[in-house]
């Protein structure tokens, strides 16, 4: 998908794509980029607007050792949004992105129209036990950030990471495929990535989510949408998770994917545009809560 890059007075690259009454913020998770979105912007061109940064340190963005934090991130976005000149829109946050996005709602709610959760955790208790889970692949990732040869090896050392499975243990070249969008699309973003923002997460972890307190949901004045990937399939949501968005959000409304794992827009597109179809019209409307 062809498109300009746009840049904010900071640097912060961003793209506008798609036509259309609904604008849509779309947030890569971490160590992630804009294109991302790629599949999932093809699909929604015709019908929304939407406008897709990298997030400090990602992609093409520059790196901002340091400043890492969901406010610092949040602030950039909403620089982003300035910049763009776009009105209120539905943020789509991947993971990290709706940690930034929540963020963003709180702070900054005359540019948010709507939040929409994609299998993100949104408690610094459970995000830090998934961190604890994660942090081996995490400092790996860590390492390969420092691989500056070429994408391709960094490609290779992603495929020989072992990674676990129900099984016990295998490589991502065992359970993925080295031509699957997923490990292509992580390589592609580590090459580019700021190794700091991997510190941030795993060496800084209070620091950084400090804004993640269990309020946060509840103080936000915008329609919430979940996304929660299949747990059987890699998704990283509880049923404990999804109640505690209910008691922050009553009336929040979720899609269920379908064997659809935590890289989601990644791993099937066209199941994930269906739901954010229906999620969006859903909250403008006002209408009961979705299930899919």
């Amino acid at each position: 998908m062809q498109t300009q890059t746009r840049r904010t007075a900071a640097g912060v690259a961003y793209d506008v794509l798609g036509s259309g009454e609904t604008t849509l913020l779309l947030l890569h998770g971490g160590s992630g980029r804009r294109q991302w979105f790629d599949f999932l912007a093809s699909l929604l061109s015709d019908e929304t607007r939407m406008v897709r940064p990298d997030m400090p340190g990602h992609g093409e963005s520059p790196a901002t050792p340091g400043a890492y934090r969901l406010e610092d991130s949040a602030a950039a976005v909403a620089e982003v949004l300035e910049h763009a000149g776009a009105p209120p829109c539905w943020v789509v946050g991947h993971s990290h992105g709706a940690h930034v996005g929540g963020v963003l709602a709180e702070d900054r709610p005359d540019l948010v129209a709507g939040l929409v959760i994609g299998d993100a955790p949104m408690t610094r208790g459970r995000m830090l036990a998934h961190m604890q889970s994660a942090y081996g692949i995490n400092r790996s990732w860590r390492t390969l950030t420092t691989v500056v040869s070429s994408e391709r090896d960094v490609l290779d050392g992603l495929l020989a990471l072992e990674v676990p499975t129900p099984q016990g243990t295998a490589t991502m070249a065992d359970v993925f495929g080295g031509d699957h969008p997923y490990v292509r699309e992580m390589a592609a973003s580590l090459f580019r990535h700021d190794g700091d923002f991997l510190d941030a997460v795993t060496q800084r972890f209070t620091d950084t989510y400090r804004r993640l307190d269990e309020g946060l949901l509840g103080r936000l004045g915008v329609p919430v949408a979940l996304l929660r990937a299949d747990p059987a399939a890699g998704g990283l949501l509880t049923d404990a998770d999804v109640e505690f968005i209910r008691t922050q959000v009553p009336d929040v409304r979720i899609a269920q994917l379908h064997g659809v794992g935590h890289g989601l827009q990644l791993q099937d597109p066209e199941q994930v545009a269906r739901a954010l179809r229906h999620l969006i019209a859903d909250g403008r409307a006002g209408g009961s809560p979705a299930r899919s």
